[in-house]
């Protein structure tokens, strides 16, 4: 299988990428932010301020906005949990709070009426219903612990996939809200954009109701699905599979288009390699929580509901089921248990569309040489 001919947008270096261009950063965080709609973003940068650590390393995050009431905007993709990556995020949002005025400000005797609320918006590759912690190394405390604990006590809704933190009050409910804002948007859980997937017959019926935040859910999603030779060359021709998509969306693409890069972009791409981080991290929690035959039937589930949608399963999906290695027998149990799940929660069976069968799936799982075959074949 070759490469795809669209970079995946989650990775670190074609994130930056494609934020780089202000037209297409403020379309992507201006749809997906509900708070932006009245106050949009209106400028947007690479971040350039260096925050000192006290280990005397240096982070940053990724890009720096202003909205039309001048409130700041910080933002970042983060593909792996780290240990205590709330309050790093935390972190970076009240140095930001607490750097944003200028020593000639400060000096007034009104100073704090010159103070604007900051957003710090992280888009996450991960579900923390999923995620409980990362395994500490021998003799230190487990510092997620707390993490993991408000997790199991405060489980997201199965269609959230949007967290939305501001101080309050825990006695009256009162919030601060011209303070700071944690906005963590988990892409996993955007589960309802897996059937717009371009690979779906009816992709084009589908697209003409999509909303601008749709489309940037399914680039963010499926950009590695989309096939170069279906577009046009300039956004004015795009072919009729495309015709409602928006044109900021449309220059992601092309943004995206790795053929187009340069050898620099290319390998810095590569070497990213968040595949494997996620992977460890992965196995990590495996060993912690004992959860590895859970684990292999949750993914399962998931190829096995993409399939449903879309008839066939992405480069990235493929290259999970065949790391797991799932025998016949062990999809055919986690079909069976989906499908009586989908019974019990809507009280009626999933349509299943033509070609998309059990025996579909496991013929189709073959041809493409990602699971074993059972004895006797």
């Amino acid at each position: 299988m070759g490469l795809s001919s669209y970079a995946n947008p989650i990775v670190d270096v074609a994130f930056r990428h494609i934020m780089s261009n202000e037209e297409i950063a403020m379309s992507l965080i201006n749809s997906v932010v509900p708070d932006f709609k009245d106050n949009p973003v209106t400028e947007i940068k690479k971040a350039s301020d260096r925050v000192s650590l006290s280990s005397k390393r240096d982070a940053f995050m990724d890009f720096h906005a202003t909205t039309d009431k001048k409130d700041k905007v910080i933002i970042e993709m983060q593909a792996k949990r780290h240990t205590m990556f709330d309050e790093r995020a935390l972190y970076y949002a009240a140095y930001t709070y607490s750097h944003q005025l200028s020593e000639e400000i400060l000096k007034r005797h009104d100073w704090h009426e010159s103070l604007r609320l900051v957003y710090a918006i992280q888009f996450l590759d991960y579900d923390t219903q999923r995620i409980r912690g990362i395994q500490p190394k021998d003799g230190e405390e487990d510092l997620d612990r707390p993490f993991i604990e408000e997790i199991q006590a405060h489980p997201m809704e199965r269609d959230e996939f949007m967290k939305h933190y501001v101080m309050t009050d825990q006695n009256s409910g009162q919030t601060i809200k011209r303070g700071i804002h944690l906005i963590q948007i988990e892409l996993p859980r955007v589960t309802s954009i897996r059937t717009l997937s371009p690979r779906q017959d009816d992709f084009v019926g589908k697209s003409e109701d999509f909303s601008l935040s749709d489309w940037w859910y399914c680039v963010l999603k499926h950009a590695e699905e989309f096939d170069v030779t279906e577009f046009g060359d300039e956004y004015g021709d795009r072919s009729d599979k495309f015709v409602y998509m928006p044109e900021p969306v449309y220059n992601a693409f092309r943004m995206l288009r790795r053929e187009a890069w340069g050898p620099d972009l290319q390998i810095a791409y590569d070497r990213d390699d968040l595949e494997i981080e996620k992977y460890s991290t992965a196995i990590a929690v495996e060993h912690q929580e004992g959860l590895q035959k859970g684990r292999q039937e949750g993914i399962v589930g998931g190829l096995i509901g993409e399939f449903v949608a879309t008839g066939k399963l992405s480069r990235k999906s493929l290259r999970g089921i065949k790391q797991n290695s799932p025998s016949e027998d062990r999809i055919r149990a986690v079909w069976v248990a989906r499908d009586e799940e989908e019974l019990s929660d809507e009280g009626e069976e999933e349509e299943v569309p033509e070609g998309r069968t059990f025996d579909d799936f496991i013929a189709y799982l073959k041809t493409e040489g990602v699971i074993r075959k059972e004895e006797g074949e």
